[in-house]
């Protein structure tokens, strides 16, 4: 409880974890420049039992359990807001390691890799869900904001509001997208998307799905906006609306494919895809 302020590896409870912490909690406030976190500032070993309501800001690296992760972080969860520049997220700022069975329910906010649960993820997202509002500038999403590692049976359900890049499940991915799904709402300005802003050659979305609107002017579309690597299996199912490079599953595919995928044609108002199969929402049913 009460407030911490320092400028590097700051935390509530420990600065640096090199041993396993767990039952603990967290409350006040947190403000520092790098690697800061609610609880932890770097952790290199198991964060695990643990919560933090406390409010944190920073620069970078900014998580409102864990500023830069390194070690296991399992059954945990964050309801204090989070505010910071850049790899900012709900619960972990940069994630390297593995996050499952946790959760934040928080407000985050971020200019660059911001995500509702993770800001940066080059490890494992799994068992895990975001329920607050999120709000960023680049690389936004309701879950992850930048993916290169793996997010798998998780989900987001909380609105998204970003500039370029943004999604409502991660913003860019350029890892592996299983068994997720995003609910919210998103809207930005270009490469905007219900579950996945951008899709790099080496990503890959399958068994996946959104159900959230999507508005934006450029790069609009149901699951992914712009896409380079492979989408399998997903579907969409939300409206989704833009000015130009709208697409019901994908606004433009640059060299990415998509098979056994579909968006639904009556609650997308979108006829049109630059991959996938448009199906009527009986057919979607049925």
């Amino acid at each position: 409880t009460g407030s911490v302020t320092a400028w590097y590896s700051v935390g509530s409870l420990v600065g640096i974890n090199e041993g396993s912490l767990s039952n603990s909690y967290s409350s006040g406030s947190v403000t520092g420049w790098y690697s800061v976190g609610g609880l932890v500032g770097i952790s290199l070993e198991t964060v695990s039992n643990s919560y933090s309501t406390a409010s944190v800001n920073g620069r970078s690296d900014v998580g409102g359990l864990v500023g830069s992760n390194h070690g296991p972080v399992r059954d945990s969860y964050v309801t204090g807001s989070v505010a910071g520049e850049q790899n900012v997220g709900g619960l972990v700022g940069s994630n390297y390691d593995t996050v499952r069975n946790s959760y934040a329910t928080n407000t985050v906010t971020g200019e660059w890799n911001a995500g509702g649960l993770v800001g940066s993820n080059h490890g494992a997202v799994r068992d895990a869900y975001s329920a607050g509002s999120m709000t960023g500038n680049y690389y936004v999403g309701g879950l992850v904001g930048g993916n290169n590692g793996t997010v798998s049976n998780s989900l987001s359900t909380g609105s998204v509001t970003g500039n370029y890049y943004v999604g409502g499940l991660t913003g860019s991915n350029s890892g592996t997208v299983t068994s997720s799904y995003s609910t919210g709402s998103v809207t930005g300005s270009s490469i905007v998307s219900s579950l996945v802003g951008i899709n790099g050659r080496d990503g890959t979305v399958s068994n996946s799905y959104s159900a959230g609107s999507a508005a934006g002017d450029y790069y609009v579309a149901g699951l992914v906006a712009v896409n380079f690597g492979t989408v399998n299996k997903s579907y969409c199912r939300g409206n989704v609306t833009g000015h130009e490079y709208v697409g019901g599953l994908l606004a433009v595919n640059w060299g990415g494919n998509a098979s056994s995928s579909f968006w639904d044609t009556d609650a997308s108002g979108q006829a049109t895809s630059a991959g996938g199969i448009g199906k009527t929402t009986a057919e979607m049913r049925g």
